[in-house]
């Protein structure tokens, strides 16, 4: 048994240790830095370090050796900066260990990716305490994020999962819907940066049931010693509740990243299908690191998580969702094959191998690799592609639930805020402005449009056309309109919400007579200065709030004539935190409205109610 566990113990180590080289190598100098040095600074506490603030802030991280690069970083501010450095006390220190999770030192690491950094502390510490800890973090965030790098930090007690505590919604630590799940990816993903080795990888999967009674026999005999080791508990049963709330969570995140998060739904839809006995991943992962596989790529944890999610659409004939699940893994990764490079690192080496598997041909690649030049119909097209993906997980997770009888256990806060972010995003409203481009492409934009009119009579509906070019009459027949409506004002609000008119765009309208360039061009200027072009997301306390009106602004309706007093037509722009219309139906967070209000001089707007001669 000793020797067993002394083995189990150096194979940790080596993936840990590759696992760190890798998230080095991938990224430059700035996070290099940042991701060298935040062991050292929650280790020390001193004015000249970054995070400092007065109080009795938490310090000292259990079994902490600084290395080669933070030696250097103290040596340099004692010969300096004059500074004294002085180590935490001995014994049990109040920091257990300092992890990362996520995509970090995976192939699905890139050079944008963030850093999710656990710091895991003592359960004896007062709130108090836990306040100035979290206080430090914050300002080793504000720290890194003057050099380049976002960084996030989440307090976890040892104790947390043991009592099924959870935060609320609203940061990545997924709220009130996850336990089992979140333990889940923190044991496929984790990378110590300092302290603890994580006990649960000691455990082998055929004694996940009986885990604590195991892991009381090591002790008993022995062969492990408590205070070196992180406990957090072992992955118990999944329960339906769980799932179905981790998975409405998923959604939540995909609908403002949907080639990020479209992997872990998928990932989570396959466990619902082998519910009640789902495979967990990290439990794979274990079971190959207990089998002696270090070095393959096979114990990456994002590739591991493709290979699941391949396994389940393969099983179940989704090969349209694999298709589109393949391309988001590609793009992910953020290697791009179509062009030569000098250097051909170990992503590159995998994501080779994938694509020779896949079948790809050079013309998809090259499709791909020119995600940062799409423009409105390759977008919109990957845009309905994410929808309808999405929607299928929702459609599955519903018949989930109905198999299961699921009374939801997560909070009715965290459940409102999430059904009303999902009605947000997919309902379909009069009115409304369609955002199509949610991180997809980072340039919408268009050097030419063309607004035409067609009138009432023609083969085609009446009223307006937009194009994305100039208007030549050659080029406007052969090629599809982006985009139609009635009224030209909303088309204009399509096309300066979504990106594609710019201060840089070139107009140009064949109009009915009455509407010209110059009012357009006065209207897009108006429009403009109203309403800025980047809408932050919704906050999780703003989905639970009431609607709010964030702008608002009155605009004439330029088709009609402004000199006839007889009928003064005009719509009324809006954009919201999120809307509840009259009729009480949810609908859409951060969305533009529009109302077109018809009522003559005097009377009354059936629409609004208002009165016309008040205007």
């Amino acid at each position: 048994m000793y020797l067993y566990i002394e083995t189990l113990k150096q194979r940790l180590d080596a993936i840990n240790q590759l696992r760190v080289d890798r998230a080095l190598a991938a990224m430059g100098p700035a996070f290099q830095q940042v991701y060298s040095l935040l062991p050292t600074l929650l280790h020390y506490h001193h004015p000249l370090m970054p995070g400092y603030l007065d109080g009795n802030v938490p310090k000292g991280i259990c079994l902490y050796t600084p290395d080669e690069t933070q030696r250097h970083y103290l040596n340099e501010l004692e010969l300096y900066r004059g500074m004294s450095v002085q180590d935490p006390p001995k014994g049990e220190l109040p920091i257990t260990g300092v992890y990362t999770m996520g995509s970090t030192s995976s192939v699905g690491q890139s050079c944008s990716s963030d850093l999710d950094i656990w710091v895991c502390h003592q359960s004896w510490l007062d709130s108090e305490e836990r306040q100035l800890l979290q206080r430090k973090c914050s300002l080793l965030e504000s720290w890194a994020a003057s050099l380049g790098v976002e960084v996030s930090f989440f307090l976890i007690d040892e104790n947390r999962f043991r009592h099924n505590e959870s935060g609320s919604l609203g940061g990545e630590d997924c709220g009130s819907t996850q336990h089992i799940l979140l333990l889940d990816e923190f044991y496929r993903t984790a990378v110590r940066l300092a302290g603890k080795r994580i006990l649960w990888n000691m455990v082998p999967c055929d004694e996940e049931e009986h885990y604590d009674d195991y892991v009381m026999t090591l002790y008993a005999q022995g062969v492990l010693t408590p205070n070196e080791w992180l406990d957090l508990g072992g992955l118990s049963s999944l329960s339906a509740e769980e799932y179905f709330g981790a998975s409405l969570w998923q959604l939540y995140k995909s609908i403002d990243s949907p080639y990020k998060a479209v992997l872990k739904t998928l990932l989570l839809e396959a466990y619902s299908w082998e519910y009640p006995n789902p495979r967990l991943l990290a439990k794979d992962i274990k079971q190959r690191l207990h089998d002696g596989e270090i070095v393959s790529f096979g114990l990456d944890p994002y590739c591991m998580m493709l290979e699941r999610v391949t396994e389940y659409l393969t099983a179940i004939e989704d090969f349209t969702r694999l298709d589109l699940v393949r391309r988001c893994f590609y793009l992910k990764v953020c290697e791009k094959l179509s062009r030569e490079r000098a250097c051909v690192g170990w992503r590159r080496e995998v994501l080779t191998q994938l694509v020779k598997e896949w079948e790809w041909d050079d013309a998809r690649l090259a499709m791909l690799d020119n995600r940062a030049n799409w423009k409105i119909d390759q977008v919109r097209e990957a845009h309905n592609e994410l929808l309808d993906a999405m929607m299928q997980s929702y459609r599955n997770l519903i018949r989930f639930a109905r198999r299961n009888n699921l009374s939801v256990s997560a909070s009715p806060q965290d459940i409102g805020v999430l059904t009303r972010k999902l009605y947000a995003a997919f309902e379909a409203l009069p009115g409304k402005v369609t955002l199509v481009n949610p991180q997809i492409s980072p340039d919408l934009s268009e050097p030419n449009l063309t607004f035409i009119y067609v009138p009432p009579g023609r083969a085609n509906r009446s009223g307006w056309y937009l194009y994305n070019r100039a208007p030549n009459i050659e080029s406007i027949i052969s090629h599809q309109p982006l985009e139609y409506n009635r009224y030209l004002n909303k088309l204009v609000a399509w096309a300066w919400f979504n990106g594609l008119l710019t201060s840089r765009t070139r107009l140009y309208i064949k109009g009915n007579g009455i509407v010209d360039l110059p009012k357009l061009q006065e209207m897009v200027a108006d429009v403009s200065h109203h309403f800025p072009l980047r809408l932050p997301a919704p906050t999780p306390k703003a989905l639970y709030s009431p609607c709010e009106i964030r702008h608002l602004a009155i605009i004439v309706n330029l088709e009609y004539d402004r000199q006839l007093r007889s009928a003064i037509r005009w719509c009324i722009l809006i954009s919201v935190s999120w809307m509840s219309s009259a009729l009480a139906r949810i609908k859409i967070a951060w969305w533009v409205a529009w109302t077109c209000c018809t009522a003559t001089r005097g009377t009354k707007c059936v629409r609004c109610t208002s009165t016309a001669s008040n205007r």
